[in-house]
């Protein structure tokens, strides 16, 4: 295990606070992964904690702007791997301007509509959260309040070999001050995540 500078320490901290964690959660879940370790291999860490080999920490979130603080990535950071959705079509900003419940919404939205807003809700987060503004409402209306998995420790090692995955409906916070690949080890990631760590080491 690497040693962590102070700078790393207090980076790793912060997230946990922003998060509004006790001070040892992330000593808790570490001796529980360690001790899931021995027994499976390929671990699931998923929001949904009956799939879940590891059991998730949920967080409450009220909002879109909420969730973007608690992960601390502002905007104007480089964010040229986000896919950002075009704007909202005449109809569907016709559309959202009619309805008057959530129930109604849901009812009359279609599958583009949503798949834009799911997409502009990762951007929001990730990205730069300006150049989704008009989609705040709507995801706010639809996704939220809600709640956030997290998964914290000190360090995580995934042996050679295995595969673990990131999943489930809620989004989910990684958060480890370190993060070992084995050989050949995968994670493999499914659902909205942050993913923090102060020292990735991946063997070739």
């Amino acid at each position: 295990m690497n040693t962590l500078t102070q700078a790393q320490k207090e980076n790793y901290a912060l997230v946990n606070s922003r998060l509004g964690l006790a001070p040892d959660a992330h000593l808790q879940l570490s001796s529980k992964i360690k001790a899931i370790q021995q027994e499976k291999k390929d671990l699931v860490f998923s929001s949904d904690p009956l799939e879940s080999d590891v059991p998730p920490i949920h967080v409450s979130v009220g909002s879109i702007a909420e969730f973007k603080k608690m992960v601390g990535r502002p905007d104007g950071n480089d964010d040229y791997d986000i896919e950002y959705p075009g704007p909202l079509s005449v109809n569907h900003r016709d559309l959202l301007a009619s309805v008057h419940s959530k129930a109604e919404l849901l009812q009359k939205m279609d599958e583009q509509l949503y798949d834009k807003m799911r997409q502009a809700a990762h951007a929001y987060v990730m990205g730069d959260s300006r150049r989704v503004a008009e989609y705040e409402p709507l995801i706010n209306s639809l996704m939220f309040p809600g709640r956030i998995a997290v998964f914290t420790g000190e360090d995580l090692d995934i042996p050679a070999g295995e595969t673990y995955t990131i999943k489930g409906e809620d989004p989910v916070v990684f958060n480890f001050e370190e993060i070992n690949e084995g050989r050949g080890a995968t994670l493999v990631i499914t659902t909205m995540t942050s993913l923090h760590t102060q020292y990735f080491n991946a063997e070739d």
